[in-house]
């Protein structure tokens, strides 16, 4: 019976080791579409001024300021979420439902000067990485904060002021850009209905 336990035992601890260095492989790398591991840059060292696209994630007011137009395009619409993707060479701003289908019909545009203030902020901006607490008798709340935004490169994307409790932050824009960023997304918002576009222009 002994002997029995103990190889139990053994078998437990060499799975339980594999896991691990699985964990931490899975830490430091991704997949491709085969499942092969590919090395994944960290966050802060991203360069913010190839951002393909800039995502505004779903939200309560954001769909306010969306619904009049869907209703009007898509009247027979049951999705009640959607976001938002900006073109950062283009500043088109094409809008996306709960499934990543894209809504046709509804679409908006940066003028001139809200696409050379959005590239601004991106041009000069950089990501400073999250932070965690190492004090393990902190008792940490389990709120969860939505990112403000998503920047979208070519092959990766990082999620911008998104925490994960009280005592984890992640990924955000280091300083003053950060302000800047948040403050342009929320204008936007705001002044969605205005953001008209002189033309339709077709996601690929």
């Amino acid at each position: 019976m002994k002997r029995y336990v103990f190889a139990a035992i053994t078998f437990c601890l060499v799975i339980g080791f594999q896991n691990c260095a699985q964990n931490k492989l899975s830490d430091s790398t991704g997949a491709n579409a085969f499942g092969n591991p590919t090395e994944v840059t960290p966050a802060e060292k991203m360069d913010v001024s190839q951002t393909e696209t800039v995502e505004v994630p779903e939200s309560s007011y954001l769909e306010a300021q969306l619904q009049p137009a869907i209703a009007q395009s898509k009247p027979t619409s049951t999705f009640a979420s959607h976001h938002l993707e900006i073109d950062a060479k283009t500043g088109v701003i094409h809008v996306y439902d709960q499934n990543e289908d894209l809504v046709a019909g509804v679409q908006y545009c940066l003028n001139s000067q809200d696409l050379e203030d959005l590239k601004g902020i991106l041009a000069t901006a950089k990501i400073c990485d999250g932070t965690a607490s190492a004090d393990d008798q902190v008792n940490c709340s389990m709120d969860y904060t939505y990112p403000y935004a998503k920047l979208l490169f070519v092959n990766a994307e990082v999620s911008l002021g998104e925490s994960t409790s009280g005592c984890s932050k992640g990924p955000d824009l280091c300083g003053q850009q950060k302000d800047m960023l948040q403050s342009f997304l929320a204008n936007l918002q705001t002044n969605l209905s205005s953001k008209t576009c002189d033309f339709q222009v077709v996601s690929q």
